[in-house]
Parts: C-alpha cells; structure tokens; sequence
C-alpha cells in the first residue's frame, strides 16, 4: 500500500536530504517572513512515513503539516487528502 505524501517544515532543508528521506521531493516556499521546505512523493506505507518523521524530528525541524492520500484504497472517502497538523 503505497502512501502520497506531502509534509510542510518550518525553515529550509537541503536537496541532499532527500535520499535519506524516502526519496521525497524537496521543494522550498519563500515569503517575506518565513521559509519553509515541502517535502513531497510516495513512501511504501506508513511505517516509512513514520520513519522520515522520525528523521525530521531527530533534526529538530518544526514540523507544520502533513497530507496523506492513500493511493491503494478503493474507498472514496480514504481517498481525499487527509490533513494532521503538528504543533
């Protein structure tokens, strides 16, 4: 069960994490008062997911959000985007 994620984090993390990261996509927003990196793909299940939360946690990132989408669910309602914020 293939998972689709997207994970928004305060400040801004380096291409070169993304190996380490479950091969996510990462993309930097810039506003005039914040940066933060999105961290965006599909990670084999929720383990993995659990596993590069982990990974950001041990980096002290802030973490804002995470979206998830299961893609291999045949249920409609798990298939809208699912949105767990972090404080």
């Amino acid at each position: 069960m293939s998972i689709s994620c997207r994970i928004r984090i305060k400040g801004r993390l380096d291409d070169s994490w993304s190996e380490k990261l479950n091969g996510l996509h990462i993309g930097t927003l810039e506003g005039p008062d914040a940066v933060e990196t999105v961290l965006e793909g599909d990670v084999p299940d929720q383990s993995a997911l659990m596993g590069v939360l982990s990974t950001l946690g041990d980096l002290n990132l802030a973490i804002i959000s995470v979206d998830t989408m299961d893609r291999d669910s045949t249920d409609s309602d798990q298939k809208s985007a699912k949105q767990t914020p972090f404080v």
